[in-house]
């Protein structure tokens, strides 16, 4: 796989052939490994940071595959867990939600009606996990992205460990 392939990626289109998705390490490499010889390449990735869509790569065999670079510190787990949230510092009216994803650093939810969260906003969110002891969880967040209904929010306090939350999210 050749390193000008990379800078040559086609950032728009989609192929009917579902991207891999590739982890981005700490230091901003990605390794790329072609499905079709086996090739690899250990790749800066980092001008890549906050694109949106799969990339193309183009493998010294002549195939051209799609990859999505995911550059999460976290194990990001689907979920579809009920909850509620309100706005901090005093919680007077909690609103409904829907966790729709989960991970040690942080959640998406997605709220039923229109609502005045932007990012920057402190909230707290309470929400029972699917798990065999129906686990409560109830965490700080800090919302980080706001998208209509969507709100995807960082844990105000990551580094404690929730111990529920870590078997939960165990693959």
């Amino acid at each position: 796989m050749q390193l000008a392939s990379l800078v040559e990626i086609a950032l728009t289109g989609t192929n009917s052939v579902e991207p891999q998705t590739v982890y981005v390490n700490q230091d901003d490499t990605a390794v790329l490994v072609c499905p079709n010889c086996g090739t690899s390449k250990t790749a800066k990735v980092t001008r890549f940071k906050g694109h949106k869509g799969p990339l193309k790569i183009r493998c010294k065999c002549a195939l051209t595959f799609s990859v999505s670079l995911e550059f999460r510190r976290a194990h990001r787990k689907q979920t579809n867990l009920t909850g509620y949230y309100c706005r901090l510092p005093v919680c007077k009216n909690w609103h409904s939600m829907v966790v729709k994803n989960i991970s040690q650093t942080g959640i998406g939810f997605a709220t039923f009606m229109s609502h005045n969260l932007m990012k920057g906003t402190e909230v707290r969110v309470k929400f029972t996990l699917d798990d065999v002891n129906q686990s409560e969880i109830e965490k700080d967040v800090i919302v980080r992205v706001v998208k209509d209904k969507y709100v995807g929010c960082e844990f105000r306090d990551p580094a404690l460990f929730d111990k529920a939350l870590g078997f939960y999210l165990m693959p």
